[in-house]
Formats: C-alpha cells, sequence, structure tokens
C-alpha cells in the first residue's frame, strides 16, 4: 500500500500545514472532504481541486476553498484533505473542522480506506449517514455533496467499493428527508478503470483532473 493512503495521526491531521494558508478571496466557501483522494498526488500536487479551481477563475461567484491542510498545485491549496483517514475519524474531527472553516458547500468523498481495511463494512453507510446529519446540523443552510467513490482494478476490492457505492443515494435520501440540502454525485459512473494509478486505489493525474470536472458539473454555486 502506498504511504500516501497510510494512517496519519488525528492530531497531525487536523493541523497540517505543507505551505503558508492563502488568504480568503471573499468567495462561496467550498470545503473538500475526505481522505488522500481530496488531499491528491502527493508528488505532483494535482488533486481534484485543480481542475475544479481552474472552472471557476472566470466565474462569478467565484470559490473560496476553506481547510486546515494547505496543499497542491494552485494558488487556494486549502482543504479537509486527510490521508489515511476513514468515515469514523472523520467524523471525530467534523465540529472543530466546521467551526474553522463555516463552509457554505462540502464536497464529501470518503469510505476508501473502511473499503479497503474492511472496517465494519454493513455498519459503513451509518457512520456515512452519522456524519453527513452531523454537518447539517452544525452548520444550517449548508449544501453537502455527498460523492460515490473512485473504481478499483482490484476485482475483490472493487466488489467491495461497488457494495458501499450502493448504499450512498440511500443515506442522502435519509438525511435529505429531514430538510437538509444533501445531493447525491455518482462520481463513480463518470470514472473508468483507467482513471486509476498503478496503487489501484488512487486516480491518476488526468484522473483527478477528472474528477474536479465532475464536481463542477455537481456543484451548483450561489452565494
Amino acid at each position: 500500500m502506498k504511504r500516501r493512503l497510510l494512517a496519519v495521526p488525528l492530531v497531525l491531521a487536523a493541523v497540517l500545514l505543507v505551505g503558508p494558508a492563502v488568504p480568503s478571496a471573499g468567495g462561496v466557501r467550498v470545503m473538500p472532504l475526505g481522505d488522500s483522494i481530496t488531499y491528491g498526488n502527493p508528488e505532483s500536487g494535482v488533486s481534484y481541486r485543480t481542475s475544479l479551481w481552474q472552472h471557476y477563475q472566470d466565474h462569478e461567484p467565484r470559490v473560496d476553498f476553506v481547510g486546515s491542510v494547505h496543499w497542491g498545485n494552485l494558488p487556494d491549496r486549502d482543504s479537509e484533505g486527510h490521508p489515511g483517514m476513514r468515515i469514523d475519524e472523520l467524523r471525530s474531527w467534523i465540529d472543530y473542522w466546521l467551526l474553522l472553516n463555516r463552509p457554505r458547500y462540502v464536497l464529501l468523498h470518503i469510505g476508501t480506506n473502511d473499503v479497503v481495511q474492511a472496517t465494519d463494512l454493513p455498519n459503513a453507510p451509518a457512520r456515512l449517514q452519522d456524519l453527513v446529519e452531523r454537518i447539517t446540523q452544525k452548520v444550517p443552510g449548508v449544501t453537502v455533496l455527498v460523492a460515490s467513490i473512485v473504481p478499483s482494478p482490484d476485482a475483490g476490492l472493487n466488489e467491495r467499493v461497488n457494495a458501499y457505492n450502493a448504499a450512498i443515494p440511500g443515506v442522502v435520501a435519509a438525511v435529505h428527508a429531514t430538510g437538509a440540502d444533501v445531493r447525491f454525485v455518482d462520481l463513480n459512473a463518470r470514472m473508468s478503470l483507467s482513471d486509476i494509478s498503478s496503487d489501484k486505489l488512487h486516480p491518476t493525474d488526468a484522473g483527478f483532473l477528472k474528477m474536479g470536472d465532475i464536481w463542477y458539473d455537481a456543484l451548483p454555486l450561489a452565494p
């Protein structure tokens, strides 16, 4: 397993500073939330945020990525992309991150490490629902976009990916029924196995850029 999916100590993950924070440009606050697939490629700096940010350079309203992690090959490097984290680990920090970042939109891609580690998979959807519900409770009016996770060329792993993904629309529907603005983004359906790197877990740089395009299509950006 490549080091970028290994667990990061939680305290370090919450305050990881790879570079200086970019001052807020006054745009709509968007919090990318997840594991190493949100963080991006540690060698090249490419992430889905790279292409998503590019889409908004001549766009109003502008985007302001927010987060305690500062990494990437783009001017606005903020996110909550924490390599190695599972759903329960994000949940343990989410109150702090929401207070810190005050997002208007949350882009959530999480579950890959639960699937890889086979961590109580039957209850992974319930953990995801608890996380999404907490976000909507702590930030009234937030819009949460919940993505299906990327595929894997490893047949056994991809079977678990597909089983987890199949439950996500039901999670989104359950939280949406409470009156929260929660939306499902079927990112997996638009990704192919050729978008995944040789480690069979993370997107290639081209795959990351494609993810950004998918998020752009799904993000109903408004103040």
